[in-house]
C-alpha cells in the first residue's frame, strides 16, 4: 500500500539523476571529480530551529545552538523546491527545532506535495494532538514519533519539560484519522539505560496507534558525563566506552558518505551544510538565497569538502560522531 501511495513521486528523471548521483559516489570514492556533481535526491530543510524541549543531548533544546534562532521564510523556501523539483524525490521537514513549532509547516507541505515531492518530518509528539487538523489536511507522507520512554519517570530523564501523556494523546488523534487522511507513522525510541526495560512493551503500542514502524535508534553523545545514558545492551550503542569513562564509536569511521552525496541539509536561514550532524552550521557550503543549489553543489568549497571526507574523514570534527 505505502509503495503504491508514494509511486507517484517517481520520475524518468529522477531516476536518471539517481543513477548520475551513483555514478559520481562512485567516482568519488576513488578521487576522481572530474564530473559535475548532480543534485541531490533527499533533502533535508528546516522550517525552524527553535524548540520546546530541553531534551539533554539537543544543542537546540539545550540552548547550545551558535548559530541564531529563527524560522524558514516561505518565499526562500518556494525557490528551493521550484528550482529542484525535477530531481528531488524526498524532502525531510526537520533538522533542529520542533517542525510543529513553525507556523508555516502546513504550507511547506503542501508546496512540496503539489510539486510530487515526498514529505515527512520528525516531532517530539507534544504538539501533535492539537495540530491533526494541519495533518489531516496538510497530508505528510510519513510522520516520526519520538517517544523515549513509558512514563513521565522515563520520558522526563531525557525529554526534559515534556510529557508522555501529550504523545500518547497525539498518538490516538493519529490512529483516528481514516486510512486515506493517515500518514505512515514511524515510532522512533532512542535507547537509553533509563528506558531499555521498556522495549518489550512497544510491540502493545504499535497495536494499539495502528504504528507502522517502530525504530529502536541509538542515542548520540557529546561527552563522557553523559556515558551513564547509555544502555547496558550493546546491541543498542554506537560506542565503545573504556574504564576511565570516555567512549567512542564502535565502528571504523571510513572515508565515504552517502548523506554528503545524495542529500543536502538546509538551514531555516537558507545556508547549506554537508549533513545533519553539522547543527551549527560550521561547515556551510552556500546559501540557497544567492545561489541555487546546483552552484552550490559545483563549487569548489562543496567538491574540497566532498574531496576531504572521501580521503581523510577523520580529520572532520562532526564526522567523529557518525553513526554512517
Amino acid at each position: 500500500m505505502r509503495l503504491v501511495r508514494n509511486i507517484r513521486y517517481i520520475s524518468l528523471a529522477k531516476i536518471w539523476n539517481l543513477c548520475r548521483l551513483q555514478a559520481f559516489y562512485r567516482k568519488a570514492k576513488h578521487g576522481n571529480f572530474s564530473t559535475e556533481a548532480p543534485l541531490p535526491s533527499f533533502a533535508s530543510y528546516e522550517p525552524t530551529n527553535i524548540c520546546n524541549l530541553s531534551c539533554e543531548m539537543c544543542p537546540s533544546g539545550k540552548g547550545q545552538l551558535k548559530r541564531p534562532r529563527g524560522t524558514a521564510d516561505m518565499e526562500l523556501y518556494r525557490k528551493f523546491i521550484l528550482e529542484n523539483r525535477k530531481t528531488l524525490t524526498n524532502i525531510i521537514l526537520h533538522f533542529q527545532g520542533e517542525p510543529l513549532m513553525c507556523q508555516q509547516l502546513d504550507e511547506m507541505i503542501s508546496l512540496a506535495r503539489e510539486n510530487c515531492i515526498h514529505t515527512m518530518f520528525s516531532t517530539n509528539g507534544q504538539l501533535l494532538a492539537q495540530n491533526i487538523d494541519l495533518i489531516r489536511n496538510a497530508r505528510p507522507d510519513h510522520i516520526i514519533v519520538s517517544l523515549d520512554g513509558l512514563t513521565d519517570e522515563t520520558y522526563t530523564k531525557y525529554r526534559v519539560g515534556g510529557k508522555v501523556q501529550n504523545v500518547f494523546n497525539g498518538l490516538e488523534k493519529l490512529s483516528q484519522l481514516p486510512t486515506n487522511e493517515r500518514p505512515y507513522i514511524e515510532l522512533q525510541f532512542l535507547v537509553f539505560s533509563h528506558n531499555e526495560h521498556e522495549i518489550p512493551e512497544l510491540k502493545n503500542l504499535k497495536k494499539k496507534y495502528r504504528i507502522d514502524k517502530i525504530t529502536l535508534k541509538s542515542a548520540q553523545i557529546y561527552e563522557n558525563s553523559q556515558v551513564e545514558f547509555l544502555p547496558e545492551n550493546k546491541n543498542f550503542s554506537r560506542y565503545e566506552v573504556s574504564g576511565n569513562g570516555s567512549f567512542r564509536l564502535k565502528k571504523r569511521i571510513k572515508n565515504q558518505c552517502k548523506r554528503l552525496v545524495f542529500g543536502t541539509v538546509v538551514c531555516f536561514d537558507g545556508r547549506v551544510v554537508p549533513c545533519c550532524f553539522d547543527k551549527d552550521a560550521n561547515h556551510e557550503l552556500g546559501n540557497i538565497a544567492s545561489q541555487s543549489l546546483y552552484e552550490i553543489r559545483n563549487s569548489k568549497k562543496y567538491i574540497d569538502f566532498v574531496n576531504k571526507v572521501f580521503s581523510n574523514r577523520n580529520e572532520i570534527s562532526i564526522c567523529n560522531n557518525c553513526s554512517e
